[in-house]
């Protein structure tokens, strides 16, 4: 399923209503990144959380992450808490920079340990696959992009990548 917006900024933004963001959960964001997967997080009062890339890709780094994350994190039920705010670990955003593809089966092996939704960031990566499959169709949602900037482009607008109808419907 595809949904239009006025940016990929929105994509983002509705996508981690769909995901389940709320108020102060921590969303992991790529240090190396542009400045909407932050923004969409702020606009629903969460808190962007930067970890490391890899050099290779320039995508997050797997084992970078899961060391990481199994140190500053601690189960509570189905989630995470980041032990030092207590707040909620809830989703991570791979980006694919300049359409280099991250470490997609490293990332998709993190974020079943530590219960995270994937929100897919391929606005840079129109047109680029790994293992002969859309950038933006791994994670529970992807989003992408078709400003001026980018590989498509329209001068504005974005789009929301949905796996099923039911979150089809309540992103509509």
């Amino acid at each position: 399923y595809v949904i239009a917006t006025n940016s990929g900024t929105s994509a983002l933004h509705i996508s981690y209503v769909i995901a389940g963001v709320k108020k102060n959960d921590e969303v992991l964001i790529p240090a190396l990144n542009f400045v909407a997967s932050s923004n969409a997080a702020l606009y629903l009062n969460a808190i962007p959380h930067f970890v490391d890339v890899e050099e290779k890709t320039l995508g997050l780094d797997p084992e970078k992450l899961y060391n990481y994350l199994s140190k500053i994190s601690l189960k509570n039920g189905k989630n995470f808490l980041n032990k030092k705010t207590k707040r909620r670990i809830k989703a991570i955003v791979p980006t694919h920079t300049f359409g280099h593809a991250a470490n997609i089966d490293g990332i998709l092996k993190v974020s079943k340990i530590f219960n995270l939704n994937i929100i897919e960031d391929a606005s840079e990566s129109i047109g680029s696959f790994y293992q002969n499959k859309h950038l933006g169709t791994f994670g529970k949602l992807g989003v992408l992009s078709f400003n001026g900037n980018k590989t498509i482009t329209t001068g504005a607008g974005g789009a929301l990548l949905l796996k099923n109808q039911s979150d089809y419907i309540k992103a509509k």
